[in-house]
């Protein structure tokens, strides 16, 4: 796990705790399943810190991928309309 300059997102957050309970998940569900602790889970979620890995976890659980869940994380993959 990285820690990055991005702004800390509550909002986004709140909508991913939101979107996942509405799944019956939670990030202590996706914690457990990369098998690491709530807290990384956490602190990704919230822009603290980066992990390709529980990026990837959180947007699958969404139905999403990552660049879409965290676009500041992957500028690459979101200029010129890519999908």
């Amino acid at each position: 796990m990285v820690r990055n300059d991005f702004p800390i997102d509550r909002e986004r957050h709140s909508r991913i705790k939101y979107e996942l309970d509405r799944q019956g998940l939670s990030l202590a569900e996706i914690a457990r399943r990369v098998g690491v602790g709530l807290p990384a889970v956490s602190s990704v979620s919230l822009g603290r810190s980066r992990s390709a890995r529980i990026e990837a976890h959180l947007a699958q659980a969404l139905g999403t991928k990552a660049p879409q869940l965290f676009p500041e994380r992957y500028p690459e993959e979101n200029k010129g309309g890519a999908s």
